[in-house]
């Protein structure tokens, strides 16, 4: 417990320390709203997105206070911040952030406003829904995506192999390494991308993390359901498999989505699943990404197709003083002039789309998408992360760590009574 609490201190000082904002003073009569975002530093959507921060500016008399985390290291500071009563008013988020920050009751409670809002008939209702918790709207979305396995086409062409579809097509590459001097493709095994990850490969076998229950909690039935279970050791398999056979660089183990999608973008992998704010890497990586196509997620052949769809909220905080100011700053994020400037290719609303690739091609494979359950989800995400470490790591066999996963997953349900008796 002790190395715990420590630990957590050193995060909230290195954190602290690493990200901490400029002061800076509203303009005569405005507010100061306080922004963190998650933006790509250097790419288009931040370049666009501070461009329409300086018009809100303008057009309101208010100063936007912006200081960028990636979302892990946003994660604990928000943690540490509402601990100390001393929160920023608006933040970018997570799906997997809605359960906990309600919970928490750090989140404000936007219902009302909302329905005000005369562009609320532009989001969907599985987008509405997405930012809705126990009836109460509680984020206004700023971007959509589904994951997609993204090829390099050049490289399949050059190897002689076509696009893989299933796990068994990739497993089969044993000697792509040997031949190519690249990796076919690799998976993320820390950080938020990998629970992202592992919870499609888990619903290509149509398993979930946690099932609604009838008395309308949730539980992880994994180790009581033997066919479950064994289903759920093929995914850990599946990971080991991909090391055993070459197919991923036994380095991955330790990366998240800065190394994985940085390997793609330069040529160093390819094949990977990602989103589609890869886009923003065909100005910045052009020699690399022109060869670039869309394809659905290789799925076992015993399995079905399955992918991951996010749709990010931004959240007013609860302790925030400028509230009214700070939802005009979301819906102008959610306007239709903002997302065709900076998150044209992955936009909630049904009016801002384009015909290339990154919009057209993702969209088409929204009906497999799956997401996360309304709970409390920081714990099972460590623990997803951590059950990839036990094969990848550790050497805990495929099983074992299935059935510890599902036993993590229902502490974490129960430290939050949210586990299903």
């Amino acid at each position: 417990m002790f190395k715990k609490v420590v630990s957590a201190i050193m995060v909230a000082a290195m954190v602290g320390t690493m990200v901490a904002p400029v002061s800076v003073s509203a303009k005569d009569g405005g507010k100061t709203i306080e922004l963190w975002t998650c933006w790509t530093e250097g790419a288009d959507t931040e370049k666009a997105s501070q461009e329409m921060i300086q018009k809100w500016e303008e057009e309101t008399g208010n100063t936007v206070n912006q200081t960028n985390f990636t979302y892990d290291m946003l994660h604990e500071k928000i943690l540490t911040a509402a601990a100390g009563g001393n929160v920023p008013d608006l933040i970018w988020g997570l799906p997997e952030y809605v359960g906990e920050f309600y919970n928490m009751g750090i989140v404000a409670d936007l219902t009302d406003k909302f329905n005000e809002w005369e562009d609320k008939d532009a989001l969907s209702d599985s987008v509405v829904n997405a930012m809705t918790i126990d009836n109460k709207v509680i984020g206004i979305p700023y971007e959509m995506t589904v994951r997609a396995y993204l090829v390099h086409d050049d490289d399949l062409k050059t190897a002689g192999i076509e696009t893989p579809a299933t796990w068994e097509d990739l497993l089969a590459q044993s000697d792509y390494y040997d031949n190519n001097g690249k990796y076919l493709t690799e998976v993320a095994c820390t950080g938020v991308r990998a629970s992202q990850e592992l919870l499609v490969y888990l619903a290509q076998y149509g398993l979930e993390i946690a099932s609604a229950q009838d008395d309308g909690k949730y539980k992880n039935t994994w180790n009581e359901n033997k066919d479950e279970l064994e289903k759920a050791t093929k995914v850990f398999q599946f990971y080991q498999d991909l090391i055993d056979n070459k197919i991923i660089d036994s380095s991955a183990k330790n990366w998240g989505w800065e190394e994985t999608d940085e390997n793609f973008a330069t040529g160093i992998t390819s094949t990977y699943v990602t989103g589609n704010w890869l886009a923003e890497r065909e100005s910045s990586n052009p020699d690399t990404m022109g060869d670039v196509s869309v394809a659905p997620i290789p799925y076992p052949a015993d399995g079905q197709p399955a992918t991951y769809m996010e749709c990010k909220p931004m959240f007013i905080m609860e302790g925030s003083e400028n509230k009214d100011e700070a939802f005009d700053l979301a819906t102008a994020f959610c306007s239709k002039e903002w997302q065709e400037a900076a998150f044209a290719d992955r936009s909630p609303r049904s009016d801002v789309s384009t015909d290339s690739k990154w919009s057209k091609d993702f969209s088409a494979l929204a009906d497999t998408g799956v997401t996360f359950p309304p709970v409390t989800l920081s714990g099972i995400n460590q623990a997803m992360v951590d059950s990839i470490a036990k094969v990848l790591q550790e050497g805990k066999t495929a099983e074992e760590a299935a059935s510890w996963l599902s036993d993590a997953v229902n502490a974490s349900l129960q430290e939050n009574g949210e586990l299903s008796e």
